[in-house]
């Protein structure tokens, strides 16, 4: 809109200049003509009693035509007006040095006459028997013209361009406080509903503002009340259904050996997923309710070693978990500790579950500020990674198991942290395998003070 609103005005500057050089050029061409006009007769005036006493002083009538005598000497020069004395049959008596031999092609009467773009005026004696025909040089009047035309449009040309600079920045001035206004809209979101502040802007911005901001709180209103139904319906379930595994647990202990204990480790397992897909739920509601915003100092390493730790007490999972820190004693980001907990335990899961059985998984800390999970299987191919993020997507679903909510989870988190998740399959120097990454922002060195 501003370059629009530059370019318009620009151009109607330079517009309006130009009719104002069209009015002022055909004003000023009017008074040139005048002048020049005035110039011919008023020369045509003085010279014709000098020729006629020059014509007195030698009375021969036959005589050629001749030069008036100059009363001194002077240089050539170039001519901006021609003359001719002619009487009344037509004959050249008298000429300037510049004026041709041969009459001039107007007609032996007092008055203006044009020829050939050529302007001419004509005066008599007193007698009629003597006439003076004044002429300017045709291109004089053309180039006087000309160089008032150039004199008005140079300074267009000079002062266009600082119209154009000083039009863009009165523009970007005016419309800094829509600019400050799109800023703020440009800042909200899902985990952002703040109202718009109102200080500084102009009257004209009022009603757009307060209308932005009512639709802003019935927006918030609406998520708070679709995360709270999330959050409490997912909080209100989880008890019941741990308590009902752990009464499936006791009856399928007690049918073991017998033709129902199929069953009951059916319902075992599928009250164990409905547990997870609840603590997904969970965590999808502290995510949106915006957790990975807040920015303590964590350490990457400590919340990584404790998490494989946890995950090795598990009688499945003892030597499947490898973790590697390398040279990283410690290494600060700035994150939520319980977001960096979920983002990697839903890496971790994600690895168990998609991961090739009884293969390890390698959890590597560094260099930097990087924390990886790596896991072995068969490779998904390029089409696929972008899609794995969104929610709902599990990749091929005969072999993905759960809800589809882990990867964009981690990638809601870190985007509220500044971070990112990068995908890779296969994994990164290997031919198979899937690799997620978490790359954080602005590392801190903590130092370890002995003595």
């Amino acid at each position: 809109m501003s370059r629009r609103l530059v370019g318009t005005l620009v151009i109607l500057v330079g517009a309006l200049w130009l009719v104002g050089v069209g009015i002022a050029a055909m004003s000023i061409r009017h008074e040139i003509d005048e002048v020049f006009d005035s110039a011919l007769q008023e020369t045509a005036q003085r010279l014709l009693p000098l020729a006629l006493d020059d014509l007195d002083s030698h009375d021969d009538e036959e005589a050629p035509e001749r030069e008036l005598a100059d009363p001194f000497p002077m240089e050539e020069h170039e001519e901006y007006l021609l003359y001719q004395v002619r009487d009344a049959r037509g004959r050249v008596l008298l000429r300037s040095h510049d004026a041709p031999v041969i009459a001039f092609p107007v007609p032996l009467s007092r008055g203006y006459f044009e020829d050939n773009g050529r302007r001419y005026f004509t005066e008599e004696s007193a007698n009629g028997q003597l006439f003076i025909q004044v002429a300017e040089v045709a291109e004089e009047r053309q180039e006087a013209v000309a160089a008032l035309w150039m004199g008005l449009i140079a300074p267009l040309l000079g002062l266009l361009p600082i119209s154009a600079i000083a039009v863009d920045w009165m523009v970007r001035r005016a419309t800094q406080p829509i600019t400050k206004v799109q800023s703020q809209i440009a800042k909200r979101g899902g985990e952002n509903l703040d109202p718009i502040d109102p200080y500084g802007l102009p009257l004209e911005l009022m009603p757009i503002i307060q209308d932005m901001n009512r639709l802003l709180q019935r927006l918030e209103a609406a998520l708070d009340a679709e995360r709270s139904f999330a959050a409490n319906s997912a909080h209100e379930l989880r008890n019941p259904i741990a308590a009902a595994r752990a009464q499936a647990e006791i009856v399928a202990e007690v049918l073991r050996d017998t033709p129902d204990e199929v069953r009951a480790r059916q319902l075992v397992d599928t009250l164990g997923r409905l547990s997870k897909q609840i603590e997904k739920m969970l965590q999808l509601a502290r995510a949106e309710a915006g957790l990975g915003y807040a920015r303590p100092e964590t350490d990457l390493v400590q919340v990584a070693r404790l998490l494989v730790n946890d995950y090795s007490q598990r009688p499945k999972l003892v030597d499947r978990l490898r973790f590697d820190a390398g040279d990283e004693d410690s290494v600060i980001v700035g994150i939520d500790p319980d977001a960096l907990g979920i983002a990697l335990q839903n890496l971790i899961d994600n690895a168990l579950a998609h991961g090739a059985p009884d293969t390890p998984i390698m959890i590597a800390v560094g260099p930097g500020a990087i924390v990886s999970v790596v896991n072995e299987g068969p490779a998904v191919s390029a089409s696929e990674l972008p899609a794995l993020t969104k929610p709902f997507e599990r990749g091929d679903a005969r072999r993905a198991p759960g809800a589809g909510l882990g990867l964009s989870i981690v990638k809601q988190l870190m985007r509220q942290a500044d971070a990112r998740l990068e995908l890779f399959s296969p994994a990164r120097g290997k031919d198979s395998g899937f690799e997620a990454i978490l790359i954080f922002p602005r590392v801190h060195a903590r130092l370890d003070l002995k003595g």
